[in-house]
């Protein structure tokens, strides 16, 4: 798998969302006023919006990373994103090409381009079913580390 290169910049917050492109939700409107709901997809992709600031070495060797090593942005690299779940590694791909780059400051460029997920970014399964646990989780992280180091 193709790593996004640790020496290129992380995306800016500015302009940073996530969002899904199509709705897994199938609604149908019935005569008596009432709707009918029913799921159409059991995973639909999620999309991260994102700009990068360069400067022109980095802004250079991403063009070139970009045009070869992905092929044009068709190819999937791991990179670490944020989510609300964290910064955690996500498979992902451009869904096309980006815009730009724009000169912002003398020897600064900016891009922006849009991230398709392989996976969505969501919560361990299982965690759902427990709340109190998942809110509470750093609480309980530090108590056991406390209270239970290594020996």
């Amino acid at each position: 798998m193709i790593e996004y290169p640790a020496e290129l910049p992380v995306p800016l917050q500015d302009g940073y969302a996530l969002e899904t492109p199509v709705d897994p939700m199938l609604r149908t409107q019935m005569e008596s006023g009432r709707a009918r709901q029913r799921l159409n997809f059991d995973e639909v992709p999620y999309l991260i919006n994102a700009k990068w600031n360069c400067d022109n070495n980095q802004m250079a060797f991403f063009q070139g990373w970009y045009a070869r090593a992905l092929s044009q942005g068709v190819e999937w690299f791991k990179a670490t994103l944020l989510t609300p779940t964290g910064f955690k590694e996500y498979e992902c791909r451009f869904t096309g090409h980006y815009t730009g780059p724009t000169l912002v400051q003398v020897r600064r460029w900016e891009f922006a381009g849009t991230l398709e997920l392989r996976e969505p970014p969501l919560i361990p399964p299982g965690w759902e079913l427990f709340p109190q646990y998942w809110f509470m989780m750093n609480i309980i992280d530090m108590a056991a580390n406390r209270e239970w180091p290594e020996p």
